[in-house]
């Protein structure tokens, strides 16, 4: 186990009024949740001998009422210094190994543990971020390297090879540097100093996290990104070292952004809801497959297996994760798997001979998800296991692609083989690791303090979401568009009442794309027409009630535009000419009244205009006359 010291006695000078009075480690990222919480938490999971938070004097009540019992506080005996002596004054309270965190990071947990896991015999160990942002390379503690090892860092080092992202791992002589450093530049010595120090020796290595989620924070616009990067955070963290290939590439990416939607709104829906709805989607799946209804049970048994991760998720975020919630999760996965097996054989006129792969397709479904259990409650570190796909996310992807094929067996076959690889890799992991051993509080809703005001850089962020959701949405088109060729003449369903053919998939993914990225690119719209209303209403001379009526006329005919392209065609499909023909009828009076009220606002408003443009349209005529 390492201690880990958090330094916390920076003024945070760039944050102006916002940190009056507050230091900048608990602001807060989200309503209730400060950097500090954030770090804390993730440090937490690494079950450290100690954790220790220098400050300075004045912040000590404020920083104890927030973290309590779970860090001791060390408070600064200087008005002015650097961060290297803020190291110094907690030596004396920790071992040889220990860890050094700045108070105004965030990142992710994975940082965290590469930075533990990575083995090294050298005095410090830094985390490189080979590609940041250029605003951070600028900011950040640039890092030059040279046959794996750094030999120098600073500020002014160019930035050829990445930058450091605030946390370090030091070891064995580290205290010596530091004491060293302290010794010779005074307070004012900074942590760069000593790795300079103990990089002339060659005694400063890295491990490599690019491509991971950190931030430092700085400025106002720094905590602004931060709090948008926590999310992104988050949503990495929901994703499980146990997930297979499926899941980490394909549900996962989907149903994390599910669940962050669903906590960032406070909607609070009971995990064994979910699980229920995932348990009943798989059996109904099943019996599409036992009936011979192939691709719609296949795809429906995918929709499942992304819905499946959504209920643990939702546990997480929301901090009510249960051993029931777990066991009854674990049971009904269990029911599911069997009885999409179930489907599939039933599928296939098979005869006894045959039944051996569907009855090694059920053990092994049972099998791979109680071995992947009972090892990691074991503690052994099953990373390698999932890039073996014979995991339950891989398994029913499988199925749903040998359905679409119409070839059952291939599934079958899949599940009776490959798991087996998976089982004989567990043992040997068991067989490697284990000889040696090894209530509902709901989330405020409201903005995270302190509140952001910052007018100039607000209309580049709504403009960039705009045009970053505009552009997004123009991708997913043109991938239904390319899909199109491939699936639009496909029958989906066929029976004597209903016809269904690719062609109706690709007009609804057209309308939810066209609703989803709208509803996306309308929300920083309103924000810029909030900004700038008062502005435009006075230079055309109306009042802003009046803009806002012709805003949302406008608004209102975009999306009646929207409706009247996609929901009869898919109407007409699924419900019938008639429903089809009463809904172009309805949208029809729709628009005609809405374009009714914006030509009435319109010539209320600019009447007079419009008086002068036809006096001058008719004194030109009549004097041409």
């Amino acid at each position: 186990m390492v201690s880990v010291i958090i330094c916390a006695g920076g003024v945070a000078s760039r944050m102006g009024r916002y940190s009056s009075g507050i230091p900048k480690t608990l602001f807060e990222l989200e309503p209730g949740v400060t950097i500090l919480d954030h770090i804390v938490e993730r440090i937490r999971k690494l079950r450290p001998e100690r954790i220790l938070i220098v400050t300075r004097p004045e912040f000590k009540e404020l920083i104890e009422g927030r973290i309590g019992k779970e860090a001791e506080i060390i408070l600064t005996d200087l008005e002015d210094f650097g961060n290297l002596y803020t190291v110094s004054l907690a030596l004396d309270r920790v071992g040889d190994d220990f860890l050094i965190v700045m108070s105004d990071h965030i990142f992710e947990q994975s940082i965290l543990e590469e930075l533990i896991d990575h083995w090294s015999d050298r005095a410090f160990t830094v985390c490189l971020d080979r590609s940041p942002s250029r605003s951070e390379t600028i900011e950040g503690l640039k890092l030059l390297l040279r046959e794996g090892d750094v030999v120098l860092t600073g500020k002014e080092v160019p930035p050829h090879y990445g930058i450091d992202t605030g946390l370090i791992m030091c070891r064995g002589r580290a205290k010596d540097y530091i004491r060293a450093t302290v010794r010779e530049k005074g307070p004012q010595a900074r942590i760069a100093d000593a790795l300079n120090m103990a990089a002339s020796s060659g005694d400063v290595d890295y491990v490599n996290v690019t491509g991971k989620v950190w931030k430092d924070v700085d400025t106002p616009e720094d905590l602004e990104r931060a709090r948008k990067l926590y999310w992104e955070i988050l949503r990495r963290e929901l994703v499980k070292p146990e997930d297979g290939l499926v899941s980490r590439y394909l549900n996962r990416p989907i149903s994390t952004r599910i669940s962050l939607m669903l906590y960032r709104r406070r909607i609070w829906v009971n995990p064994t809801i979910i699980s229920s709805l995932s348990s009943i989607l798989c059996l109904i799946a099943a019996f599409l497959l036992a009936e011979g209804s192939l691709l719609l049970g296949g795809l429906l048994a995918q929709v499942a297996s992304l819905l499946d991760g959504v209920d643990g998720e939702v546990a997480r975020l929301f901090k009510r994760s249960s051993k029931l919630g777990g066991f009854l999760d674990s049971l009904m996965d269990r029911v599911s798997d069997v009885a999409l097996v179930a489907g599939l054989t039933l599928s296939l006129d098979l005869g006894r001979s045959a039944l051996l792969l569907p009855i090694l397709a059920s053990a092994n479904s049972v099998l791979v998800s109680y071995v992947t259990s009972g090892l990691a409650g074991a503690g052994v570190r099953i990373r390698m296991l999932r890039s073996i796909p014979a995991t339950r996310d891989v398994r029913i992807f499988i199925i749903f692609l040998a359905c679409s094929l119409s070839q059952p067996w291939l599934a079958l076959w899949y599940l009776s083989t490959v798991p087996l690889i998976y089982l004989a890799a567990s043992v040997y992991l068991a067989y490697r690791d284990l000889r040696e051993p090894r209530s509902l509080r709901m989330p405020e809703r409201r903005k995270p303090l302190p509140e952001l005001s910052m007018e100039r850089g607000e209309l580049s962020v709504i403009l960039r979401e705009i045009l970053s959701n505009l552009f997004r949405m123009i991708v997913a088109l043109l991938l239904v568009r390319i899909l199109s060729p491939v699936i639009s003449d496909v029958t989906l369903i066929s029976s004597e009442d209903l016809l269904i053919r690719g062609e109706l998939l690709l007009t609804s993914l057209d309308f939810l794309i066209t609703i989803y990225f709208g509803y996306r690119i309308l929300v920083p719209l309103k924000g810029l027409f909030d900004m700038a209303s008062d502005r435009f209403a006075e230079r055309i001379g109306v009042t802003r009630t009046t803009l806002g009526r012709i805003v949302t006329d406008l608004i209102y005919m975009t999306i009646g535009s929207i409706l009247w392209v996609y929901l009869p065609r898919i109407a007409m499909q699924l419900l019938g000419e008639w429903i089809s023909r009463l809904i172009y009828l309805g949208l029809a009076v729709l628009l005609m009244i809405t374009a009714y009220d914006l030509m009435k606002t319109l010539y209320r408003t600019f009447g007079d205009l419009y008086s002068r443009l036809i006096e001058g349209l008719t004194k030109r005529i009549g004097g041409a006359g």
